[in-house]
């Protein structure tokens, strides 16, 4: 099958970016358009969260700073597509459920014929309390999905 609109989920982990580099790959031979997107989860601070260390946005103007911060790290990514020879790269920066934006709001609303992520980092017993958003989006996206190991 050819992927003409693949849809790549950034997040910064280390397993993120080793499906970049994948997702480069697989733009390029297919010669199609690629989609960059981060989906930053609003959260309210709590003194439990907060007291844990627990990275959460609890304001209008957190969320406005990680959003900025957010934009610029998805445009270098842009730009080190475009170096490698993927030409056609649109960033997406959203606030939501990374969980359903990837698996079925962005594949939608953009037509996606593949989403490219990174293996969580996550043990199973993690993955139980937690989730996974790759595992989610396995079990929840009507087109492929590629999951990239580290």
């Amino acid at each position: 099958m050819d992927y003409k609109k693949i849809l790549f989920g950034y997040d910064g982990s280390p397993e993120s970016m080793a499906a970049f580099d994948r997702v480069i790959e697989v733009a390029k031979r297919n010669d199609a358009k690629l989609i960059i997107a981060h989906v930053v989860k609003r959260q309210h601070a709590n003194t439990e969260s907060v007291s844990l260390g627990f990275g959460v946005v609890s304001t209008d103007d957190d969320i406005e700073d990680i959003l900025r911060s957010r934009e610029d790290k998805l445009e270098v990514l842009k730009q080190k597509a475009n170096e490698k020879g993927v030409e056609d790269v649109e960033i997406v920066l959203k606030i939501g459920s990374p969980k359903s934006m990837l698996s079925r709001e962005l594949p939608k609303e953009y037509g996606i014929d593949l989403i490219v992520l990174g293996a969580t980092g996550l043990g199973k017993v993690a993955q139980v309390f937690i989730g996974s958003t790759a595992s989610y989006v396995v079990e929840n996206s009507p087109t492929d999905v590629m999951i990239v190991k580290n």
